[in-house]
C-alpha cells in the first residue's frame, strides 16, 4: 500500500471523525456551542414587585449586549433566554425547569426575591446547574453555602446589621442601641449580627422588637423603643413598615435619636421620603448602600448613559444598579475560564471570583464554602432630598451573628 495514500486516508478519516464528534462534545455541555453561550435570565417582569425586576434585568442585559458588541467572550456571543418569575416560588421553579430542560441553558442568572429562589434550591442542587442570583440578597439563599448557588451581590442582612451597628457605636458614639426587625429569617439574621457587633464594640442592646412584615399599627413597638432610652435605633424593616416606623418616630418626638435603616426598607429614598411625609422625621436618618454611585456621580452618569442607550424609551429607576454586579461576576468568570466550558468548571471558577468593580463599595468574592458575594457597604445620610455617603466602608467579618 502506498504509505502517502495511507496517511492521507488516515487524515481524512480523522478529520471526518472529529467533525462527527464536535456536536457530541458540545451536546455534553448544555448551552455551549462553537459560537454562543446560552444564559437563562429572569426576574419579576410583571406583578406587584415588578419594580425589583425590570430595571435590574435590563441592566444585566445591557452588560451582556455590550460584551457581544465587543466580540463576545473568547469568540462566543452570549444569547439570553428571558423569562418572568413574578417573584413567586411556583413561577420561579417553573421558569427554572423550563430553562434547564427545554432551553438547555448553560447557567441560570436571575431572581429578585429570596423566598422564591429558596423554593428552587433543591431542584438546582439535584440538576447541578449553576444559579447566579440577579439581585436577591436574602441570607437563607446563601447560608448555609451550597455548591451551585451564588448570590448576595449587594450584601446580606448580616452585612447590613453589622454595618449599621459599627457606624452607630464608632461614628455616632452610641452606647445604648435599640433594634427593630421582622419576625422572619431576614430579621433574625439582621438582629444576630447587630447584637454581636454592638456588644463586641462595648455597647448594649437595650431593646429588641420583632414585628410581622404585614404590621399595620406600629405604635406599641415604637413606644417600647422610646422607653428604652436608646442613643440610636437600628431598623431592618421592609418598605411599608419602615415608613410606619419613621412616621411614629417623628410623631413621638424621637428625632433627636439617630434612625438607622437597612437597605431593604428604603430602596427608593425619594419614594420613602414622600411616603413618610414629615421632613422633620428625616433629619437624623441614615441607611446602608452597597454601591459607589452616591459618592461618585461619574459612575452613576456612566451607568445611566449605558442604560438609556440600550433602552431609550425607559428611564432607569433606583433598582437598576442592583442588576450590575451579578452580570459583571458572570462575565468575569467566563473570561477567566477561556474556551473550555462546562458547568462544574464554571462553579470552580466562580469560587475563585475576586472582582473589584468601581460601582461596588467592596470586592465581590466567593470561595469554597462561601456563597455571599459582598460583605462591605457604606452608610448614607439622607435628609429627604439629598444623600451623602459617610466616609468609611463597613465590612462584616463573616463571624458576627453567624
Amino acid at each position: 500500500m502506498n504509505l502517502w495514500k495511507s496517511k492521507g486516508l488516515g487524515r481524512l478519516i480523522g478529520a471526518f471523525a472529529a467533525s462527527l464528534m464536535a456536536p457530541m462534545l458540545h451536546a455534553q455541555t448544555p448551552g455551549v456551542s462553537n459560537n454562543e453561550i446560552v444564559i437563562g435570565l429572569f426576574a419579576p417582569l410583571s406583578g406587584p414587585l415588578v419594580a425589583y425586576g425590570v430595571d435590574p434585568l435590563n441592566a444585566a442585559k445591557m452588560l451582556y449586549d455590550d460584551i457581544n458588541a465587543k466580540g463576545g467572550i473568547h469568540g462566543r456571543k452570549i444569547r439570553l433566554v428571558i423569562e418572568d418569575d413574578k417573584c413567586t416560588g411556583n413561577e420561579l421553579v417553573g421558569v427554572v425547569k423550563k430553562l434547564i430542560t427545554v432551553d438547555n441553558v448553560f447557567i441560570l442568572h436571575g431572581g429578585s426575591c429570596t423566598a422564591a429562589i429558596a423554593a428552587a434550591q433543591e431542584y438546582i442542587q439535584r440538576e447541578k446547574v449553576p444559579f447566579v442570583m440577579l439581585n436577591a440578597a436574602g441570607d437563607n439563599a446563601v447560608f448555609p453555602a451550597t455548591r451551585y448557588m451564588f448570590g448576595s451581590f449587594q450584601g446580606t442582612q448580616r452585612v447590613y446589621g453589622a454595618a449599621l451597628s459599627e457606624f452607630a457605636v464608632k461614628s455616632l458614639k452610641a452606647k445604648r442601641v435599640a433594634v427593630i426587625v421582622h419576625d422572619d429569617d431576614y430579621g433574625k439574621a439582621n438582629l444576630a449580627a447587630a447584637k454581636a457587633v454592638i456588644e463586641r464594640l462595648g455597647g448594649e442592646v437595650v431593646a429588641q422588637e420583632r414585628i410581622p412584615p404585614n404590621i399595620s399599627d406600629i405604635t406599641a413597638p415604637v413606644l417600647n423603643l422610646r422607653a428604652s432610652k436608646p442613643d440610636a435605633i437600628l431598623s431592618g424593616a421592609y418598605p411599608a413598615p419602615a415608613v410606619l416606623l419613621a412616621q411614629k418616630y417623628g410623631e413621638f418626638g424621637m428625632t433627636n435619636i439617630p434612625l438607622l435603616q437597612s437597605t431593604q426598607g428604603m430602596p427608593t429614598p425619594s419614594v420613602y421620603a414622600k411616603n413618610v411625609g414629615n421632613p422633620d422625621a428625616l433629619k437624623n436618618l441614615y441607611h446602608t448602600w452597597s454601591f459607589s454611585d452616591i459618592a461618585n456621580e461619574a459612575i452613576r452618569a456612566r451607568l445611566v448613559g449605558m442604560y438609556k442607550k440600550s433602552f431609550p424609551d425607559r428611564d432607569p429607576g433606583p433598582f437598576m444598579v442592583t442588576g450590575v454586579p451579578s452580570a459583571l461576576a458572570v462575565i468575569d468568570t467566563l473570561q477567566r475560564m477561556g474556551r473550555d466550558l462546562n458547568r462544574e468548571k464554571f462553579v470552580d471558577a466562580m469560587e475563585k471570583l475576586n472582582l473589584n468593580a468601581d460601582v461596588m463599595t467592596g470586592p465581590l468574592q466567593f470561595a469554597p464554602g462561601r456563597r455571599d458575594a459582598l460583605r462591605s457597604v457604606v452608610v448614607v445620610k439622607f435628609d429627604g432630598k439629598t444623600q451623602k455617603a459617610m466616609p468609611d466602608i463597613y465590612t462584616w467579618n463573616g463571624k458576627d451573628g453567624n
